[in-house]
């Protein structure tokens, strides 16, 4: 039996693995590669239920040393040939020249070897589970029909030891060991396996028997025939209704794009520039900074995607509270301890492209008096403990699953309590922001922190 069809973990450092035995390699001489690149840009217009990016060097991490010997051999005995050729029949070159000579075939040998598998695109879809790994001239793939999976087990970054979690799977003929990076909610993931019939195991995960996705270790709920008190809910006045004023939406939008409105207009000024100076500069000059110029606006998009929603998050809040604490009548006097900035969003626009925000405000849970406080732009809450029905954490996955540009794991904490006219139901979303890329993991602990702000002194709850 190949190892590749073992797919074991060894110890909590080394997976016993061969991945070339379920992949092709693909040259870009061959005919195949632009074949399967034309392939590959098809896929991208099928609709994915998980797509992810494997973490960096993720097949070359999980090897042990025996692994690593086997995978550099081929590279070692080219390099090693190439030396003793040099030595015999070559050039008249240095002893430490025609080292450096055979060190170098080696090193893009070896190079060839690996590229295709440093970083490879995993999808999902209704018929298959696919991996793409490209590097320039070099392609590798693996297809893997969902009939076909015998069985697929996901395993966590702690039980392998590595920052990132694992995708092992099973079929008659073959397996393969796929990388999860952290960013992934390895729940959602085991759902979409399940939901398209794919067996999977996921440590501390069991597919629920009802209708919800999975089994909800995030909710709390009244006892049933509880009396429930009716909350207190009052209408801000209008002159107060001042948290989410047009100015202040436009200076927060350029906290987090002012970088790319600078370089933007630098970029216009070297544009002129060129073009002025087109006849003296020559045509490679231009081309070059041309070239240049595009791939320097990963600079501001990267400010964007990993500052911008901080700062203008942390600028909008900043000047909330200022004007809540000069409020009158406001329920929320100070902000020392634990206060959460909330964002109120219905149910029905919770899948839509852009949730519908119907208030803004900060919340504040007093358990010594058994209430939850909120004060918003445009209402203020007074919520006792025994006047909330229900506390959970829901998921809802708009787009697709994982890492697609084109979806994301969207968390709320739904509040249901008791008003006059009946139970109110509404969505809670943190509103703070973290600096960094706002991941699906992210997403699910900002909203598990929440919930378990919310939940601490409802003792009553079962």
């Amino acid at each position: 039996m190949s190892l590749a069809s073992r797919f074991f973990v060894k110890s909590s450092h080394s997976v016993a693995l061969n991945l070339r035995e379920s992949y092709l390699t693909i040259p870009s001489a061959h005919p195949l590669h632009l074949l399967l690149r034309a392939f590959h840009i098809m896929k991208l217009f099928k609709k994915n239920k998980f797509a992810w990016t494997e973490p960096w060097f993720f097949c070359q991490r999980i090897r042990d040393r025996s692994e690593w010997l086997r995978a550099v051999l081929p590279a070692v005995a080219a390099g090693t040939l190439i030396t003793g050729l040099l030595f015999a029949r070559g050039p008249n070159l240095q002893w430490w020249q025609i080292v450096l000579l055979g060190l170098a075939t080696a090193a893009v040998i070896q190079f060839g070897i690996e590229a295709a598998y440093m970083r490879r695109d995993i999808s999902i879809d209704e018929e298959s589970l696919e991996a793409f790994g490209n590097a320039g001239q070099i392609t590798s793939y693996a297809n893997h029909p969902l009939p076909q999976i015998l069985s697929i087990e996901l395993r966590r970054g702690e039980e392998i030891g590595f920052p990132f979690a694992m995708l092992v799977l099973r079929m008659a003929d073959r397996g393969n060991v796929i990388g999860i990076p952290s960013s992934i909610r390895l729940e959602r993931l085991a759902y979409t396996l399940h939901q398209l019939n794919v067996p999977v195991t996921l440590s501390g995960w069991e597919p629920a028997p009802d209708s919800d996705w999975h089994q909800n270790e995030y909710i709390q709920v009244a006892p049933n025939g509880a009396v429930l008190q009716v909350a207190q809910i009052e209408s801000i006045p209008e002159v107060d209704r001042n948290l989410t004023k047009l100015p202040d939406m436009l200076i927060a939008l350029m906290f987090a794009a002012w970088l790319m409105l600078v370089w933007l207009g630098l970029l216009a000024w070297i544009g002129i520039y060129l073009f002025q100076n087109r006849q003296t500069l020559g045509i490679w000059v231009i081309l070059c900074s041309a070239i240049a110029m595009f791939a320097s606006l990963t600079i501001p998009f990267g400010y964007f995607a990993i500052f911008g929603d901080y700062f203008s998050a942390t600028y909008l809040i900043r000047v909330a509270r200022g004007r809540i604490k000069g409020r009158g009548e406001s329920l929320i006097k100070s902000f020392d301890g634990d206060v959460f900035a909330v964002e109120l969003i219905e149910r029905e626009t919770w899948d839509k492209m852009a949730p519908k925000v119907i208030d803004f405000g900060f919340l504040r849970v007093e358990p010594d008096r058994e209430r939850i406080l909120y004060e918003g732009n445009l209402e203020r809450w007074i919520v006792p403990f025994s006047s909330v029905k229900v506390c959970k954490v829901e998921e809802v996955q708009y787009g697709t699953g994982g890492e697609s540009v084109a979806g994301e794991l969207r968390c709320y904490v739904v509040l249901v309590f008791q008003k006059a006219s009946g139970p109110y139901e509404i969505g809670l979303r943190v509103a703070d922001k973290e600096i960094g890329k706002n991941t699906d993991a992210r997403r699910m602990r900002k909203a598990v922190e929440l919930f378990e702000f919310l939940v601490q002194g409802f003792s009553r709850l079962s």
